[in-house]
């Protein structure tokens, strides 16, 4: 009799150390229940080529673990996927313009942020309304210090722009336009027109005002050894941009002393040109 409740008290034992490890190894393998992320954008609607902010934090960083965000329409299709890393803090902020043969239906679209596990996500919702048709043209832009003429390549969507003119003394390109809808301007601007530069010549940000407000929600792209490429969020009544950078077309002054020395090195020449023909010339005289 004392032996069967021996046993069984052992059997007892070992199931309950049993389960106990067991738990203990589920709650190991488990992902952390702990972590997690907030999510948020810069706007509740967006046009076509609008740039969406999005910004958020993560709680647990795990190095090297990417963030994934995903954008899906109304009918659950995928229309933009990307990956980046956050910040040692957790923290992450990116520019994503809203734009390609994907985002074909207005709507409800749901952003989706998702870091590592797939319960360590965050949702947000936002609007899409194709109601701007893009505007693609080009602008001549003339400066009136060195009179040199370039021309500048646009798409603007929520409105259309009246003039572009540079200005050397504040060094700034200042567009004019009329806006109706939220959009973007979206400017190809030539470096040997207007361009940014640190000490060493790397490049500077653009300070970019909208009505006299600076903002820094604007994105630029890569630019390249030729141009700067800039996208500029506009919102309806929107009138005046301004781009301001480190260095502008060169002054009138300096075109001028350049073809004033080509000038004067022609002339030289010719002169030079002409008596060494009259030499020859007295020479088979002689």
């Amino acid at each position: 009799m004392k032996l069967v409740i021996f046993c069984c008290l052992v059997v007892l034992v070992l199931s309950t150390f049993l389960s106990t490890v067991q738990y203990v190894a589920a709650e190991l393998l488990s992902p952390p229940t702990d972590a997690q992320i907030t999510v948020k954008i810069d706007k509740d609607g967006y046009n076509r080529g609008d740039i969406m902010i999005v910004s958020g934090a993560v709680k647990s960083v795990v190095n090297n673990v990417p963030l994934t965000i995903q954008i899906l329409d109304p009918d659950n299709n995928l229309v933009h996927i990307e990956q980046i890393l956050v910040a040692a803090d957790g923290r992450f902020s990116l520019p994503i313009r809203i734009d390609g043969s994907l985002w074909r239906i207005p709507g409800d679209y749901t952003l989706v942020v998702q870091y590592g596990f797939k319960h360590v996500s965050a949702v947000t919702h936002f609007q899409f309304e194709q109601t701007s048709t893009p505007i693609a043209s080009s602008f001549n832009v003339k400066d009136l210090s060195s009179g040199q003429n370039f021309d500048l390549n646009y798409t603007i969507t929520g409105g259309q722009v009246k003039s572009m003119v540079i200005d050397p003394s504040d060094i700034s390109l200042v567009v004019q336009v009329d806006s109706k809808n939220s959009g973007t301007l979206h400017l190809q601007v030539p470096r040997l027109l207007l361009d940014a530069k640190k000490p060493g010549n790397a490049d500077e940000s653009f300070l970019v005002f909208v009505d006299d407000n600076e903002i820094t929600s604007f994105h630029e792209g890569t630019s390249d050894y030729g141009y700067r490429y800039l996208d500029i969020p506009i919102a309806n009544g929107d009138s005046k941009i301004e781009i301001i950078g480190t260095i502008v077309v060169p002054e009138f002054e300096n075109v001028s002393s350049l073809v004033l020395v080509l000038a004067v090195g022609l002339v030289t020449v010719f002169t030079v040109f002409s008596k060494t023909r009259m030499n020859l010339s007295i020479v088979k005289t002689v």
